[in-house]
């Protein structure tokens, strides 16, 4: 019986390895790429670290959902594709084995992978669902409990700014707090207390300050231009914060089609009508559908493969790429039309697994026996004769140059070249895949808010620099896998030692070409990737129907000055580098009760220390009686440079490097918290180190394991590349909570494996 099984045991352990390879590898870099998205866009500054987990959890169903259809078709393909390449199929036809023995095998894979992503799809994915929406309102709720960050400005409360010098957020204790509220009749209430704590219940968060002095501000066209000072031993501020409503969502939430499980889902589909019925209908089918997608490319791999008379393990990863790209173009577009009304909801949801399958079993049955791709010319017929008398010369011409200590020679210039193809092909390959996974997770919002495809085009086109800056140390490892496992696998390598180079001459040109794409990810993050970024955040944020975040200079600024002396409210022109409508707020030695308020048109600098208020109008709050006084020209000293003013982007990636350090030592005079910044900066120093610790994890392993099978070298390595980012990641959190110093948490990840991949040089045997 094991003997009669032998055929289909080769088939499988031929499709297995390339499928577990696909799905490690596309996880990985979807699921990195998608976590710090969500991050960034979920969490504004530190949060705690069950959060950060918690939210990681819930993204990985969504990403193997993805991934699995595709790692099945990609290893059906290859697997297939290679035996096909070195005439095992037709080795097999010649020996009587039917079409149906050779393909129930890769059908038992899409079967076993249909069960994981029947289960995926039905079950763990509402949960996500479920996870995400609870870690998404638990992270408001933390920071209801304290809203305020200590020396941060705050206005997250409509009419208010709040500035606290002082202060622990975890127990909700502030210190030394300045307010401005603008009330509705444009009259602007100033507060000032020595200390103050937040009370926070179901429906309101109450602000207790001790020792508070407030000022009234009439507005500027008021009757009564009278000031009102009032000192207060207690004064509460109520903010409405909607407390219970956040509390009442993560105990019952509302009925959401997505986070409805099968059961559920069929029931409410039953039972609604209209768009909810629509909606709730496509996404019933669209989870069936991918439930049973790994199976249906299982089917439509092999097929096409047994079709095929020669393919190798390149144009499998081609052909898979183009198939999957078709697969989800289709179901976006029966997606849309279902959303629309012009096609039933099972009809738009089943489309694009419909097409694949039948498209499967007219190639499987079809008359036409194989279909031709041939992409090389034929080698012309050589003289064997001619070739015994040449071949000493020329094996002595190559150890000759492979003697001499110079690069580059032809055989580095040979693996450079493949290096090249090899990576512009994989990153190619990984963008795709990336822009149809954000398309995919986008289109809903697409649909909803009919951003049109213009919109969506020029934001694929955006967020191209960040991609590549995120995807460039996959695809160098890639590239390092690719070449080197094929150099040892064809016993290149034992050539290159046999003429008395080492494995460490062997690897110079493969360094080289990281230490080029090390280059190139620093130019375009540095040069390309912050202004595109800032575009690209706000194309996203319209696409999702978001009101998206003020860019730079388009709001009013506060700032407070080195000394913390003053507080300063602005526009600022960067062009002609002065202050618009400036307002002054100045202190007292102890900083906790105002002194002066000043008012004008425009600031600007003067020769020395000086600064002139033009059209200047302010209040002393430090004399007897409150009174207005005006001049055409103020000047005042100890202003701070123009540089502190200038408007800054409240993310690090849409910071270069320069920008990013210029901000943060601005941050630290002014004594706040810095530790996310500088963990930020820290990584941008570090990405493009990270480019060579792939290849330096790359190359030895693909030596070392290429002799035995590419396939577990690449296994291997992206098990490896995994663990490192992994583990990075847990440093980061470190860092930012500040356990760690921030070159320790970025860079303590890199070194290690740095030289854990100079330990791989070092035992591969030459």
């Amino acid at each position: 019986m094991a003997k009669r099984r032998l055929i289909e045991r080769y088939i499988l352990r031929t499709i297995l390895p390339y499928g577990v390879a696909a799905l490690l590898l596309l996880t990985a870099i979807l699921f990195v790429q998608q976590t710090g998205r969500y991050f960034e866009t979920i969490f504004h500054g530190v949060m705690p670290a069950e959060f950060v987990y918690g939210l990681a959890l819930a993204l990985l169903p969504t990403v193997l959902i993805f991934t699995i259809p595709m790692a099945v078709l990609c290893g059906t393909i290859i697997g297939l594709g290679r035996m096909s390449s070195d005439s095992e199929l037709v080795a097999m036809r010649a020996a009587g084995v039917s079409t149906w023995r050779t393909l129930w095998p890769a059908l038992l894979v899409g079967l076993l992978a249909t069960g994981a992503a029947g289960y995926l799809n039905l079950r763990e994915a509402p949960r996500a669902q479920q996870q995400l929406r609870a870690v998404a309102l638990r992270s408001a709720l933390y920071k209801l409990d304290s809203p305020v960050e200590p020396r941060t400005f705050t206005n997250d409360f409509p009419g208010y700014v709040i500035y606290v010098r002082d202060g622990d957020k975890a127990h909700g204790q502030w210190g030394r707090v300045f307010i401005q509220k603008q009330n509705a009749d444009h009259s602007t209430n100033m507060i000032t207390a020595r200390a103050g704590r937040i009370d926070s219940s179901s429906e309101k968060s109450e602000l207790v300050l001790q020792d508070a002095m407030q000022t009234t501000v009439p507005a500027p066209a008021a009757r009564d231009q009278s000031y009102v000072v009032e000192r207060l031993e207690t004064l509460r501020i109520t903010f409405p914060t909607g407390r219970s409503t956040l509390l009442a969502k993560l105990q019952k939430p509302d009925a959401n089609p997505d986070e409805m499980g099968f059961s559920d889902l069929r029931q409410f589909v039953a039972g609604s009508t209209g768009i909810e019925h629509r909606e709730a209908s496509l996404i019933f089918h669209k989870r069936l559908a991918f439930a049973l997608a790994p199976l249906v490319f299982s089917l439509f791999g092999s097929a096409l493969t047994l079709r095929m008379r020669r393919g190798s393990r390149g144009f499998g990863v081609l052909l898979s790429l183009l198939i999957l790209i078709a697969y989800y173009l289709m179901t976006l577009g029966g997606e849309q039309a279902a959303r629309a009304g012009s096609i039933p909801a099972i009809v738009g949801a089943w489309l694009s697994t419909a097409v694949i399958l039948l498209v499967g079993v007219l190639i499987l049955v079809s008359r036409e026996r194989q279909f031709r791709f041939r992409f090389r010319p034929r080698q012309p017929a050589v003289d064997t004769k001619s070739r015994s008398q040449t071949t000493r010369p020329a094996r002595l011409r190559v150890r000759r140059r492979l003697s001499i200590a110079n690069f580059p020679t032809l055989l580095d210039i040979g693996i450079v070249r493949t290096m090249t193809l090899s990576f512009i092909f994989g990153f190619i390959a990984l963008v795709l895949i990336f822009d149809v996974f954000t398309t995919f997770e986008l289109w809903r919002f697409i649909s909803a808010n009919r951003a049109g495809v213009r919109v969506v085009a020029e934001y694929l086109f955006y967020l191209l620099p960040l991609v590549s800056v995120e995807l460039f140390p996959g695809s160098v490892l890639v590239a390092a896998l690719m070449t080197y496992a094929l150099i040892a696998k064809r016993k290149e390598a034992v050539a290159w030692w046999s003429s008395g180079q080492s494995v460490y001459r062997l690897m110079v040109p493969g360094f080289a070409f990281a230490l080029v794409m090390a280059a190139g990810s620093w130019f375009i993050q540095e040069r390309i990737m912050p202004q595109s970024n800032v575009r690209q955040d706000a194309l996203r944020a319209r696409i999702r129907g978001n009101i998206a975040q003020l860019s730079a200079g388009a709001d009013r600024r506060w700032l407070v000055s080195a000394d913390g002396a003053r507080i300063y409210s602005y526009d600022f022109d960067d062009r002609r580098q002065v202050l618009l409508k400036p307002s002054i707020y100045e202190f007292d030695d102890q900083q906790i009760e105002l002194k002066r308020v000043i008012n004008g048109e425009e600031g600007k600098w003067l020769a020395g220390d000086k600064f002139e208020i033009a059209k200047a109008q302010w209040i002393n709050l430090d004399q007897p009686t409150v009174a207005r006084e005006a001049a055409d020209q103020l000047q005042i000293t100890g202003v701070d440079a123009p540089a502190a003013f200038k408007p800054t982007v409240d993310r690090p990636s849409q910071l270069d490097t320069v920008g990013l350090r210029s901000y943060l030592a601005a941050l630290k005079v002014r004594g706040a918290d810095t530790a996310s910044l500088a963990v930020a900066l820290q990584h941008k120093y570090a990405a493009p180190f990270t480019v060579l610790v792939m290849a330096l994890i790359g190359m030895p392993l693909a030596i070392e394991f290429g002799r035995k099978s590419t396939v577990i070298a690449l296994c291997s390595a992206v098990v490896v590349s995994l663990a490192f980012w992994l583990i990075s990641g847990g440093f980061q959190q470190l860092g930012e909570h500040a356990l760690l110093p921030p070159p320790a948490a970025v860079w303590t990840p890199i070194v290690m494996f740095a030289c854990g991949g100079l330990y791989f040089i070092s035992r591969v045997r030459t």
